[in-house]
């Protein structure tokens, strides 16, 4: 991972270089914001420069042998720690090193990602990752050895306040009594999960969020939206850009979802039998999945809210463009006090029993019945 591969944070990489030009490498470095700021890969691409055989001004250089190897993450001086748990193939005493696979696809292919992605991609997205004491042995013989090829030996521990307190008291005595050219790099993203003696014993790098330009630029570049959308995307991420890329995505699955919520409620306003149920049998092929089906029962759900909100509060639709924002505006007189309760009562219902693998064919016909119905409920003006 070389540093002009990470979005933005210019000032904090050339911070991180002058430590190695002027030989102030802390032995053990606390790495503290959020994934979305890049902090896992600062500290990557910040271990490929210390070992790095050409070294430029800026950057590694990307081509001799040690660069090729922390590109691919296979460095034999590069150690990955992480929150893991025990999985269909993993049934005892699981350690990092039983997944490093997958944790080296997953960066490769997804570099910016939440601990939640992390945990399905080892399907245990339904327990609690930790880093064990049986990580904290494996650790420590690990590092016991002598470098293999680069001057130093690096320990990268991903989501660090994961520890639970022997792995931490263990790590504590590793960071007081560190082992010959031993660099710790810990990642975190809330220094009050970590113990105070291990905090105050690191030398901590506060990782900012991602400037609202340079989230601009990777939305555009990676074609997740144009200039317009990416520009107000990037106002709302806060400097993250997970938040950003999965609001873009949102985007263009809204714009199917957009067409599919027209169709539907104009079939319903005309109490159109047919229509409504030819478009229930297209929602409950195999085209749409249960989570496909949640996210537009969800957007339904926001759209009657903006709706409510146009209509009683007047605020402009920031979230919609084009003819979106037309149809809201022309819906929203439909949605209003005496029937946007139960609109949200039915669908919030719908959520829940689709969640709960309902027959996708009744629940949609049935919600059509009522919006058949409460779309046709007079308002009351005082």
């Amino acid at each position: 991972m070389q540093f002009k591969k990470i979005i933005g944070q210019e000032s904090l990489k050339q911070r991180l270089i002058e430590t190695v030009e002027n030989g102030r490498i802390g032995h053990a470095q606390l790495f503290l914001g959020k994934n979305g700021y890049g902090a896992l890969l600062l500290a990557i691409a910040y271990a490929q420069y210390i070992s790095c055989q050409h070294k430029k001004d800026s950057d590694s250089c990307g081509e001799c042998v040690s660069c090729i190897k922390f590109e691919k993450l296979i460095h034999p001086d590069l150690h990955f720690s992480f929150p893991i748990n025990k999985n269909e193939n993993v049934t005892n005493n699981p350690v990092s090193d039983d997944f490093l696979s997958e944790w080296r696809n997953l960066i490769l292919e997804s570099p910016y990602f939440e601990t939640s992605h992390w945990y399905k991609s080892i399907d245990i997205d339904n327990k609690q990752g930790i880093i064990s004491v049986h990580e904290a042995k494996n650790i420590l013989k690990k590092l016991s050895l002598k470098a293999y090829e680069s001057e130093y030996k690096f320990l990268i521990i991903w989501n660090a306040g994961t520890m639970n307190l022997q792995t931490s008291n263990k790590l504590l005595k590793l960071i007081e009594e560190p082992t010959d050219k031993t660099l710790l790099f810990l990642i975190a993203d809330d220094e009050e999960q970590l113990l105070k003696t291990i905090t105050s014993r690191t030398q901590i790098i506060r990782i900012p969020p991602i400037e609202q330009t340079s989230i601009v630029k990777y939305l555009i570049q990676n074609n997740f939206s144009d200039q317009q959308t990416a520009e107000k995307i990037a106002a709302t991420a806060l400097g993250d850009v997970i938040y950003a890329e999965e609001k873009a995505k949102q985007k263009e699955e809204n714009l199917v979802f957009f067409e599919f919520f027209k169709t539907w409620m104009r079939a319903c306003y005309k109490a159109d039998i047919r229509a409504m149920n030819k478009w229930v049998e297209d929602i409950s092929s195999s085209k749409y999945g249960r989570e496909e089906r949640k996210r537009f029962v969800l957007y339904a759900i926001d759209t009657m809210r903006e709706g409510i909100i146009l209509n009683y509060a007047g605020e402009q639709l920031e979230e919609y463009l084009g003819e979106e924002k037309k149809f809201v505006k022309n819906f929203a007189p439909f949605v209003h006090a005496r029937n946007v309760l139960e609109m949200n009562e039915i669908l919030n219902e719908a959520h829940i029993h689709i969640s709960r693998n309902a027959n996708p064919k009744i629940l949609f016909m049935d919600l059509s019945m009522k919006f058949a119905n409460l779309l046709h409920v007079k308002n009351v003006h005082l």
